[in-house]
């Protein structure tokens, strides 16, 4: 017969185990691996704690190190200045002079399963919306997101339009569509801009996404302003241990991103 106290020591390891994951699992978010890596957490969170009530057997020193090494990189982040000071290589932000700029483009962000454009892409439309008001001859150019293929007929066009007509111009609306990364809409753009044969594009994004966006755009031989939008999201530059988690989350993804976009060709960092 077996005892109680054999089912607690056999149970022990596997429990340890899926603690450990779910702690790795959510230490990972706090760093923003599991954005970067385009991982659902709650979906997630079953297959990670039944990874863990496997693996807690024979890895549980290993997972144990791995966790006490994302905890101290989430410290490092929250408190200290490194942060703020690793990503301000990765923020643009050239001299505007609208005179020799042929279109204002606005990269786009995500939007609600209602169409309703979210904080930072908020930030982003009104800061072009606020640039090409002080030409309003040029040409705003927009893309438009969708929250999900399968609902059809659902996208952030009429939200973006409603805000775009709050400031009248004379310079048109054009839309971008069908984008669903940086460089498809970087791609469209481009294509968009030699068929006009426009020099140059004042290209507005957020502040972290500056560089990479405007470089994939240069890649493809256009002449690019870049300009920062305000991120009301956190503060920047970083000064509260909030912003510097928001900051962490987005250095982290933008690191991934450049790995991935200088590997493909798609951007070189200038």
């Amino acid at each position: 017969m077996v005892s109680a106290a054999k089912v607690r020591q056999g149970a022990e390891a596997p429990v340890h185990g899926a603690v450990l994951a779910l702690l790795i699992l959510y230490l990972a978010t706090l760093l923003g691996l599991s954005s970067a890596l385009g991982v659902d957490r709650p979906v997630t969170m079953p297959i990670v704690l039944m990874i863990g009530l496997l693996l807690g057997r024979w890895f549980r020193r290993s997972m144990s190190v791995v966790a006490g090494l994302l905890l101290l990189a989430v410290m490092a982040g929250i408190w200290s200045p490194f942060v703020p000071r690793l990503a301000r290589p990765f923020v643009r932000s050239d001299p505007v002079a609208l005179e020799r700029v042929n279109a204002v483009f606005v990269f786009s962000n995500g939007t609600s399963s209602r169409g309703l454009v979210n904080g930072e892409g908020i930030d982003r439309l009104l800061a072009g919306i606020a640039l090409r008001a002080r030409r309003p001859s040029l040409p705003l150019i927009v893309s438009i997101v969708r929250p999900d293929e399968k609902l059809t007929g659902v996208s952030s066009r009429a939200d973006q339009q409603s805000l775009i007509a709050l400031v009248p111009a004379n310079g048109g609306i054009e839309w971008i569509d069908s984008v669903q990364s940086t460089r498809d809409e970087a791609v469209r753009l481009a294509r968009r801009a030699f068929q006009a044969r426009w020099s140059r594009v004042a290209v507005v994004t957020s502040p972290m996404h500056t560089r990479r966006a405007c470089a994939t755009v240069e890649s493809l031989g256009l002449a690019v302003t870049c300009v920062a939008a305000p991120w009301r999201e956190a503060s920047w530059p970083a000064t509260t241990s909030g912003d510097r988690m928001i900051v962490m989350r987005r250095l982290v993804y933008e690191t991934l991103a450049w790995a991935q976009y200088r590997l493909t060709g798609w951007a070189n960092w200038s």
